[in-house]
């Protein structure tokens, strides 16, 4: 495989989770109500303020700091002028080599987007390359068909299906565990560059 920049792509980047400048942007998206939250957030989806938004990334970036178990990333346009998702190791299993990930990004389009693919291929480096993990694992709602996709094109397979495990739009959803082993995405990208 060709040498890859680490945290660059084609039409993003990866950059540290800035809680007080991404404040106003994240807060922003939860005044759709089709916007998608985090997978492992239980609460019932609500638009938040700037000063809820900007105390809840401190709270993740503080216990991120305090644990070493967890990195957040924001994604953003390649001038670092747009904020368009925040993508997340959400849980490394050092011992076992195994990863929890998790992504929201501004709209539920953009889950079906390059800027999406670029941040998930950039994290499946950084986890199977750098850090040398044995397996990337993910959840999600079934009704985020274009995050399903992007996924599934990188490689990823089905592993778990929870059925009418999420309630939203007034109704019920399969929430679908889907995950790639180190093996796997070395067979994937052994004969091409991440990003061509």
């Amino acid at each position: 495989m060709k040498n890859t920049s680490l945290f660059n792509a084609a039409s993003i980047c990866l950059t540290a989770v800035d809680a007080e400048k991404d404040a106003p942007a994240f807060a922003a998206w939860t005044q759709d109500s089709r916007f998608i939250s985090f997978a492992g957030e239980s609460k019932a989806p609500h638009p938040r303020s700037e000063m809820q938004t900007k105390e809840m990334l401190e709270e993740i970036l503080k216990e991120s700091d305090e644990k070493r178990n967890t990195f957040w990333f924001g994604i953003r346009t390649p001038d670092e002028s747009e904020l368009l998702g925040i993508t997340a190791l959400t849980w490394i299993d050092w011992a076992n080599g195994a990863v929890q990930m998790d992504i929201v990004m501004k709209d539920i389009e953009e889950f079906g987007k390059d800027s999406a693919a670029e941040a998930i291929a950039l994290l499946q480096n950084y986890v199977f390359h750098e850090i040398q993990m044995h397996r990337l694992s993910i959840s999600l709602p079934a009704y985020n068909k274009n995050l399903q996709k992007t996924l599934e094109n990188l490689g990823f397979k089905k592993e778990v299906r929870r059925r009418e495990a999420v309630y939203r739009f007034g109704k019920r959803w399969d929430s679908i565990h889907l995950g790639i082993l180190a093996r796997e995405w070395k067979e994937k990208n052994d004969s091409r560059t991440l990003y061509s």
